[in-house]
């Protein structure tokens, strides 16, 4: 599981109550059952409208403010393959108190009417991750089949949140409402050409956002697709704060300074670190290289919800630690063998574009560590990377940078080795018995991310996995060939050097080339 950094800030205060508007909104009586038109025809189903709502209150019983979540939306399904995508609602229940209410109703293509509420509606309770989801199923989706789903979540206040506008889907409209409430409401949005409006409800200040029309995700290997997509972030802190962007970057930084720079080194540590770094060394990268293949080979990461693996006295002594905390360890190493470093908060590239001007604790997904010396990267909770320029999938973005003396920036993680990754190829073939079968002896030399790809083919696969990749390695492609040699150089993880290829020497023999 990757990691996910969210900074919440909660403030609490006493604020009078008024009604909430999601009391008083429901759907149309009658369901409306609307003609797809001649361009999505081919689609395998077209979200006719979404509504969201997110409405902020003051508690009734205690000084805190509550949110109150209401989604709205109607999709028609067109074909076979999209009635298992929608036959199941999967309702995230990240920071949520309560599901006030949820509501269905099917509409078949004969006009057949199925209507599901909170005690009829079937909850699966064996869904994946079923601790973070509610999961619904839906009986009796069919091809062009309408369904209609409302539903409100009640949710800890956060002053921060987020909302996808473009799905997998087609959407002929979306709509955002903002109800700030006691807070100020700020919205920003992305790739989104409407314009967000103030207005009034029923004497209540709100913001909202329509916008028609929006096409489908197209999800491409190596493009930017969803990071791109349309979406829309908002704020709504209380107007006494007098938050700005510049005072919620300093508070992330403020609040990860103690684990990131380390006052108070663990008596572990130092013993770690006498055996492992040689007295005299001074070369940051071999310090830093060492420090990151020990904690590699000798830390587990568990992906279990137990606080434990956040203190660094049970960390150490237990060599087990989640993918976020394990980084205690890299600072901690680092600050008492003297190593300058900066920690690095991103996201990855193809899936959230980071905005320094629009603070959103969403985009905070991926931790690096900076040596700006050696303009050199370690990526902590990436098994298969060792110290050298940043994953490529996080180049191209950018982040906050934090220093020790807790000064920031922000920059473009950008690779400063221009040639970093290559591979070099040199084939010779020799023809035998008159033309009929061909030997292919071939030399491949893979650098930068080409040999951190292949090290962890070779090092994480199964047994299936490995003899896929000796055929991808081998002129892949070539039907009844026989390996006569496959031999792999600097395969290990590790590597002293910087830059060291990964090499394979291989033969083959054929005779569909010549037949």
């Amino acid at each position: 599981m990757k990691n996910i950094v969210f900074i919440i800030i909660l403030f609490t205060y006493t604020i009078n109550s008024y009604s909430q508007y999601y009391k008083d909104y429901n759907w149309e009586k009658e369901p409306n059952i609307v003609d797809i038109a001649v361009d999505n025809i081919n689609d395998s189903s077209v979200g006719i409208f979404e509504k969201t709502i997110v409405e902020f209150i003051s508690g009734k019983f205690s000084n805190t403010i509550i949110k109150y979540e209401t989604h709205h939306y109607q999709i028609k399904v067109l074909n076979d393959k999209d009635i298992s995508r929608h036959s199941n609602i999967i309702i995230p229940m990240d920071e949520v108190i309560n599901l006030v209410y949820i509501k269905v109703r099917i509409v078949n293509e004969n006009g057949e009417l199925s209507e599901f509420d909170s005690k009829t509606i079937s909850e699966l309770d064996d869904f994946e991750s079923s601790e973070n989801f509610k999961t619904f199923h839906l009986a009796g989706v069919k091809n062009n089949s309408t369904i209609e789903v409302l539903y409100t979540l009640e949710k800890k206040y956060n002053i921060h949140g987020n909302k996808i506008l473009q799905k997998s889907y087609s959407i002929k409209k979306s709509e955002f409402l903002l109800i700030p409430g006691p807070t100020e409401g700020i919205i920003k949005t992305y790739g989104v050409d409407s314009k967000v409006k103030d207005t009034l409800i029923k004497t209540h200040p709100i913001k909202f956002i329509e916008i028609n029309d929006i096409h489908s995700i197209i999800d491409e290997e190596y493009a930017t697709a969803i990071a791109n997509r349309q979406r829309l972030s908002f704020q709504c802190p209380l107007p006494d704060d007098n938050m700005n962007q510049e005072d919620y970057w300093e508070n992330i930084v403020s609040n990860i300074s103690p684990i990131m720079f380390p006052k108070n080194i663990h008596p572990k540590i130092f013993e770690t670190s006498s055996e492992l770094i040689q007295k005299n060394e001074k070369n940051v990268y071999n310090i830093a290289n060492k420090i990151d293949d020990y904690i590699k080979n000798h830390f587990t990461i568990s992906e279990n919800n137990n606080a434990s693996l956040n203190n660094i006295d049970y960390i150490l002594t237990n060599k087990i630690s989640n993918d976020f905390s394990i980084i205690q360890v890299y600072t901690q190493l680092l600050t008492a063998a003297g190593v300058n470093y900066e920690i690095v908060i991103t996201a990855n590239r193809y899936y959230n574009r980071f905005d320094s001007e629009f603070f959103d604790p969403n985009m905070l997904r991926e931790f690096l560590i900076y040596f700006p010396e050696e303009k050199k990267y370690i990526a902590p909770n990436r098994l298969e990377y060792r110290i050298g320029e940043a994953p490529f999938d996080l180049l191209g973005n950018y982040g906050i940078y934090i220093d020790r003396l807790l000064n920031f920036y922000f920059s473009e993680i950008i690779q400063s080795d221009k040639s970093y990754s290559r591979i070099k190829r040199n084939i010779t073939l020799d023809f035998e018995r008159k033309f009929k079968k061909v030997i292919i002896d071939e030399y491949q030399e893979y650098s930068g991310h080409w040999a951190t790809n292949n090290r962890s083919m070779l090092n994480f696969s199964d047994e299936k996995g490995l003899a896929a990749f000796e055929d991808y390695l081998t002129a892949t492609g070539i039907a009844n060939k026989k390996v006569l040699n496959y031999d792999i150089i600097n395969g290990e993880l590790f590597q002293k050097n910087y830059k060291t290829p990964f090499i394979v020497n291989s033969k083959i023999s054929t005779e569909s080339l010549t037949t």
